[in-house]
């Protein structure tokens, strides 16, 4: 039930759940006033456009998500069951593979990727240094070592071209990165890596619901990795992640792997790690999965709407909005491209109460805690290029037309 409804029906009281749900017991409910006061808890920030209005995305699904979490709380499963088993299998079937396995985040699921694939110490792994750190630290967290390599600038994804030239004998996987909401050219990277024998992960965090050449994100390598962070486009209520494979072989290792390695039960066949996902973040999950698909539709129009307004505007020149050159782009981040003047461009539009974000400010090479891999500023320039000028703009489900309009103006404004 939306705000809208509510109000429209003038409702005294509102149940919180349905009569099944907690059989036996009082139901609690709340006052109309209540639940508007909740729905519109996400409404009293005092930004004009903020990046992110999470609390936005509950309205419509507060009560089927109170619901499924009210199921967990009555079955008593609180690690693993049968409430995560329903998650895994939807997503399996939503990703285009035979397997899903719950895991405890997205980085989680990059490291346990990891492992399952045999990579540790005295291995490289190639993966590009434009991305969120998680990508190189699970490298190196299991004992191996990240190798660079720069990206394209019409993407930001790792540049295909330049992969074979990275492989060494000592190389064991390459990690891809969909980044933004758009899957990296995977043709040419799967064929790399099947002719030197490299396990494929894609890091598809930011990517559920992405496609290329008609296959979804998550089913086009070894291994998918995704993660539920609140902020993702399938965002859980705190840390939350999954693996998506098709080669059952992979899919049992990773089963043991995410329980300290043992089958069955103390008894561990190798060394694993506590990678659970929760189970009431399973619950949440599994609600807002069936409102993905028409939230990914409305990132997409929200982004072809900035991209007609920006053309208007007549802002090209200045401002480079993002490219589709792989459908489909799934629009986790809106991010333009403003040379020279990207700083003062944010400054401003703070000060006009736009909030933006810059994705990411320091490339992975630079970093002081991959220091010892010996890379220097100059390295990779495209990354570095993009990290001094990309920004990005607002572009949640629940934004609206004339918040984008707002956000435009002021980019005009600060250009003219």
């Amino acid at each position: 039930m939306t705000v809208k409804a509510v109000r429209a029906l003038g409702l005294d009281g509102v149940a919180t759940a349905a009569p099944e749900t907690f059989k036996g017991a009082d139901i609690k409910a709340r006052t109309a006033g209540e639940v508007l006061e909740i729905l519109q808890a996400g409404d009293k920030s005092d930004d004009r456009v903020p990046l992110l209005d999470i609390p936005a995305s509950y309205h419509e699904i507060l009560f089927d998500m109170e619901r499924e979490m009210a199921e967990v709380l009555r079955s008593g499963h609180f690690i693993l069951g049968p409430h995560v088993a329903r998650l895994e299998e939807k997503i399996a079937q939503y990703c285009q593979c035979r397997y899903a396995v719950g895991v405890s985040s997205g980085t989680d699921a990059l490291l346990i990727s990891l492992m399952a694939a045999n990579v540790g110490p005295g291995d490289e792994v190639i993966a590009t240094p434009f991305t969120f750190y998680a990508t190189a630290g699970s490298i190196v967290r299991v004992g191996a070592r990240p190798v660079f390599v720069d990206i394209d600038p019409a993407t930001y994804n790792l540049n295909p071209d330049q992969v074979e030239s990275k492989v060494s004998k000592k190389t064991k996987a390459v990690i891809p990165v969909h980044l933004y909401g758009q899957c990296a050219d995977m043709d040419p990277l799967l064929e790399t890596a099947r002719k030197h024998g490299l396990a494929v992960i894609e890091d598809a965090a930011q990517a559920i619901g992405a496609s290329y050449q008609g296959r979804r994100a998550g089913s086009l390598g070894d291994y998918g990795c995704f993660s539920f962070f609140p902020t993702k486009n399938l965002g859980g209520l705190g840390d939350a992640g999954m693996v998506t494979v098709s080669s059952e072989e992979i899919y049992q290792k990773l089963v043991i792997l995410r329980t300290h390695g043992a089958k069955p039960k103390y008894y561990h066949k190798v060394v694993g790690g506590n990678f659970r996902l929760d189970t009431l973040q399973a619950a949440a999950i599994y609600a807002k999965l069936n409102y993905l698909e028409s939230w990914t539709e409305k990132r997409r129009q929200n982004a072809f709407r900035y991209d007609r307004l920006l053309s208007e505007a007549g802002l090209q020149e200045h401002v480079q909005a993002p490219r589709e050159l792989v459908p489909r782009h799934v629009y986790n981040q809106y991010v333009v491209r403003v040379k020279n003047r990207r700083d003062d461009l944010k400054k401003f539009l703070q000060e006009k109460k736009v909030q933006t974000e810059i994705y990411y400010p320091l490339p992975l090479h630079l970093q002081e805690c991959f220091a010892s891999l010996g890379y220097r500023q100059g390295d990779f320039p495209e990354s570095e290029k993009a990290a001094l000028e990309t920004l990005a703009l607002p572009i949640y489900p629940e934004l609206t037309p004339e918040r984008q309009e707002y956000t435009v103006r002021v980019i005009k404004e600060f250009l003219a």
